[in-house]
C-alpha cells in the first residue's frame, strides 16, 4: 500500500495532541493531508468504516486507521525508522512516551479544573489554584524526571536512546515547546534542567523541523491549556 496518510483532528490551527504526529511527518519530510472539516461528526455519527476509533487524532492510510496519540507515534516511529534499536530501549521508550502523555494531560486538565469538557474561558478564576499547583509542583516533578532520563544516554548530549532520533525525542520536544510557550516565566526560572533546554534547541534546529516551525503550517499555541 502506498503511503497516502491523512491526519484527522478537531480543527485547523489547533495544535493539540495532533502536533506529536505532525512532528513525525515533518521530520520525515513526508506529505500528509490533514482532515479537519466535520471531524467531530465523523467520530460521533458512525461514518467511519474499518477498525473502531473513538476520537481524534487519528491517522488513515487506505483502509488502515489508528487512533490514540501515543500508539500512533509508536507505530509511525517503528514503521519509518524513528525507533530504538534494542528491546530494553524499546520498552523504556514506551515508558517515557506514557509519562509524556501523562504530563500533557495534566497540563491540559489544570486549565479545566472545574469542568474538563468546558472552555477554559468559562472557568478562569475557579481553575487558578489548579494551574498554580501544576506550575509549582507538577512541572518540576515531570521535567526533573525527563532531565534524568535524558542524562542516562551519552550524558544527555544527544538523544534519549542510542545514537539516532526516535519518536520519543520528537514527543519530548513538543512538550518542552508547549511548556515554554504556556509558562515562559516558570520555564526561564527552571535552572536545573540544562540538558532539556539544550535538547530543545538542538532538536528544533533539525532542518525539516526548523522549516516547519517557520512555516504557516505550524500554528501557535493557544495559551489556554498547553494545546
Amino acid at each position: 500500500m502506498p503511503d497516502n496518510w491523512e491526519l484527522y483532528y478537531w480543527g485547523p490551527n489547533v495544535v493539540g495532541r495532533a502536533e506529536f504526529i505532525r512532528l513525525i511527518f515533518e521530520e520525515l519530510g513526508m506529505k500528509y493531508k490533514e482532515i479537519n472539516k466535520g471531524v467531530p461528526a465523523v467520530f460521533t455519527s458512525g461514518q467511519l468504516e474499518g477498525y473502531p476509533t473513538r476520537a481524534p487524532p487519528m491517522i488513515k492510510n487506505g483502509e488502515f486507521q489508528l487512533s490514540q496519540m501515543p500508539v500512533i507515534c509508536m507505530y509511525l516511529g517503528k514503521k519509518y525508522g524513528l525507533y530504538p534499536d534494542n528491546e530494553a530501549d524499546e520498552y523504556h521508550a514506551m515508558q517515557v512516551m506514557a509519562t509524556i502523555s501523562d504530563y500533557i494531560t495534566e497540563g491540559r486538565l489544570c486549565f479545566h479544573g472545574v469542568n474538563w469538557q468546558a472552555s477554559y474561558f468559562t472557568q478562569q478564576e475557579e481553575t487558578k489554584p489548579y494551574i498554580k499547583h501544576f506550575t509549582t509542583n507538577r512541572i518540576p516533578n515531570f521535567l526533573n524526571h525527563f532531565e534524568t532520563a535524558l542524562s542516562r544516554n551519552d550524558g544527555g548530549k544527544g538523544y534519549l536512546f542510542g545514537t539516532k532520533l526516535t519518536y520519543v525525542d520528537l514527543a519530548l520536544l513538543h512538550i518542552l515547546r508547549a511548556t515554554e510557550s504556556q509558562f515562559p516565566e516558570e520555564w526561564n526560572a527552571l535552572g536545573n534542567i540544562p540538558l532539556l533546554k539544550a535538547f530543545k534547541v538542538r532538536i528544533s534546529e533539525r532542518p525539516n523541523l526548523a522549516a516547519y516551525f517557520k512555516s504557516d503550517r505550524c500554528s501557535p499555541f493557544e495559551g489556554n491549556s498547553m494545546m
